[in-house]
């Protein structure tokens, strides 16, 4: 019998699941690493094709996701970044780019593909503005998947998931609305980025904020007052991490927002038994809502926990919000 490489691997792999438990964990760990190989070889020779998306409602694992255009996105939660299993160099994104691991982008489950949000690390007041070219996380409870160039100027690569805000930034994801429905998908760096409009907050904030950029570009003459953390968070561009104060934050499971209080109320009265929680009235847009909350809770893995009990319970739009 003519035994060439696949079959000899295939050998190898045998013998090792033959010779104990810690042969078997070898045997896995190699089996894995080829398997990304021999991925990665067969998505090098993917041709990029890519297309400004927003897509059709879609399922995934169960839960149904509704992508929409949404200027107005400003939502805080968990963040996590690609793994090795899926951050397979060269492999097409969900609007038909090819994925690299060694660029700041993210994954989103329904903004417009691309889209330019910032994401701002709560625990370290690490701040970032990544491009969105892909569909994810689909892990309950997060809201953002970063690539592993993104998580390490973040700073959470080795902890995997992070408390974080996340904000669209309407001028830059028209800009690129715009040029890709055009046909033009530029790279967006520090260096090739086109000039983006200039955002000045409507009303200055009460309280002095500082901030620094891990690379400043400003030309502002020395005897000029510091900029605030709102002017450089405006300015920053793509790939640049602006640094703000962090902030404490606690990790809640949000069940929903409703017009109804007595509807919110109903509600509570099914998941209590999950956890301590309540209904809290908030404003949002100028309309009053009552929103229902399980929590506060410090650890990820419980709030991952509740956040399941209330899946089997029938709520599958719940997510994990940190606040």
């Amino acid at each position: 019998m003519r035994v060439n490489g696949k079959n000899l691997f295939g050998f190898l792999i045998l013998g090792l699941l033959l010779q104990g438990c810690a042969s078997a964990e070898l045997a896995v760990d190699l089996f894995k690493k080829h398997k990304r190989q021999t991925e990665t070889g067969k998505q090098a020779k993917v041709v990029a094709k890519p297309h400004y998306k927003i897509g059709n409602p879609y399922q995934e694992f169960g839960v149904w996701y509704y992508p929409k255009r949404d200027l107005t996105y400003d939502e805080t939660g968990l963040a996590s970044w690609y793994g090795e299993e899926t951050a397979v160099l060269g492999r097409p994104t969900a609007n038909g780019e090819v994925f690299d691991p060694n660029i700041a982008t993210a994954a989103h489950k329904t903004l417009p593909l691309p889209s330019v949000v910032r994401v701002t690390n709560l625990d370290n007041g690490k701040s970032l503005v990544v491009r969105l070219n892909d569909r994810g996380p689909f892990a309950p409870g997060r809201i953002i998947d970063l690539s592993h160039e993104g998580a390490r100027l973040l700073g959470f690569v080795k902890q995997g998931i992070a408390k974080v805000r996340v904000q669209i930034l309407a001028e830059q994801s028209l800009r690129l609305e715009n040029l890709a429905k055009r046909g033009e998908f530029p790279s967006l760096t520090a260096n090739d980025q086109g000039a983006m409009p200039e955002m000045t907050p409507a009303i200055n904030p009460t309280v002095s904020l500082t901030a620094k950029s891990s690379k400043i570009k400003s030309k502002v003459a020395v005897d000029q007052p510091p900029q605030s953390a709102l002017e450089l968070l405006s300015q920053s561009r793509v790939g640049e991490v602006i640094s703000v104060a962090p902030v404490a934050t606690k990790i809640w499971v949000q069940i929903g927002a409703f017009g109804s209080e007595q509807r919110a109320n109903d509600v509570f009265s099914k998941v209590g038994s999950v956890g301590s929680g309540g209904v809290s009235m908030v404003n949002r847009l100028g309309k009053r809502l009552y929103r229902v909350r399980l929590g506060p809770v410090d650890d990820v893995a419980m709030a991952d926990s509740m956040l399941q009990k209330v899946f089997n319970i029938g709520f599958s739009g719940a997510r994990i919000v940190v606040d």
